[in-house]
C-alpha cells in the first residue's frame, strides 16, 4: 500500500488546523490585552474621570471587536497561513496595549493609537482578501455574500479613522481638551457602531451556511 503523503492531504491538514489555531492564538493575545486593561483601570480606578471611564469601556469594546472580527474572519473564510497571518495578531496586540495604556489621562493620544488599531483592522481585511482569493474556489460564493455588507464596514472603518486621526490632529486648535468627555463619547459611540455592523455581516454568513444566502 502506498502510505506517501499527497498535496491534497497537506492541504487539507493545513486548512483543518488553521481556524483553531489562528483562534487558539488569538484568544492568548486578547488575554493578554483585556489583563492590561484590567490591570490599568485596577491601579488608577480611584482617580478616574468621567472621560477615562468612557475611554477604558471603550477600550474594553475594542478588544471585544477584534476578538468578534477573527471569529468571523476565520468561520467565514479558508486559506492556508503564512507569515503575513503571524504578524497581524501581534500588530493587534501592541496597538492594543498602546491604547490600553493611554486610556488613562491622555485622550489625544488614545485617539492616535485607536486610528492606528483600526489601520491594522484595515491591514487585516486586505490580508484576508488577498488570502481567501488563493483558494478561489472554496471562497467564491461566500466572499460574493458579504461583499455589500463588506463595503460599508469598511466606509465605517475608513472614517472611523480618519475622524480620530482629525481629532488627535487638531486637538489643541480645536480645543478638545474642554471637550474630553464629550470626545469619549462619540469614540466610544463609533466603536460601538462599528461592533454593530458586524451582525448583518455575519447573519449573511449564517444565512449561507443554511442554504439560503441573500442576494448581494
Amino acid at each position: 500500500m502506498d502510505s506517501q503523503t499527497t498535496p491534497e492531504q497537506v492541504s487539507q491538514r493545513l486548512k483543518n488546523q488553521f481556524t483553531p489555531a489562528y483562534l487558539t492564538l488569538t484568544s492568548i493575545i486578547q488575554g493578554v490585552a483585556l489583563s492590561a486593561l484590567v490591570i490599568r483601570v485596577e491601579s488608577n480606578y480611584p482617580q478616574f474621570t468621567a472621560t477615562d471611564w468612557l475611554l477604558s469601556i471603550a477600550t474594553f469594546v475594542v478588544i471585544l471587536a477584534v476578538w468578534n472580527e477573527y471569529v468571523m474572519m476565520v468561520s467565514a473564510f479558508v486559506w492556508v497561513p503564512t507569515l503575513l497571518d503571524s504578524v497581524v495578531p501581534f500588530a493587534y496586540l501592541a496597538s492594543e496595549l498602546f491604547v490600553t495604556h493611554f486610556a488613562y489621562h491622555d485622550l489625544r493620544l488614545w485617539l492616535l493609537t485607536i486610528a492606528l488599531l483600526f489601520l491594522v483592522g484595515g491591514a487585516s481585511q486586505i490580508v484576508t482578501t488577498l488570502q481567501s482569493r488563493r483558494f478561489a474556489a472554496e471562497n467564491r460564493d461566500i466572499r460574493r455574500i458579504l461583499a455589500p455588507a463588506a463595503r460599508i464596514r469598511t466606509v465605517y472603518l475608513l472614517t472611523f479613522i480618519v475622524l480620530s486621526l482629525g481629532a488627535w490632529a487638531l486637538y489643541d486648535v480645536a480645543q478638545l481638551a474642554h471637550a474630553q468627555a464629550l470626545v469619549a463619547g462619540l469614540a466610544l459611540l463609533g466603536i460601538l457602531v462599528f461592533l454593530g455592523s458586524a451582525v448583518p455581516y455575519w447573519n449573511r454568513v449564517l444565512l449561507y451556511a443554511q442554504g439560503t444566502p441573500r442576494k448581494p
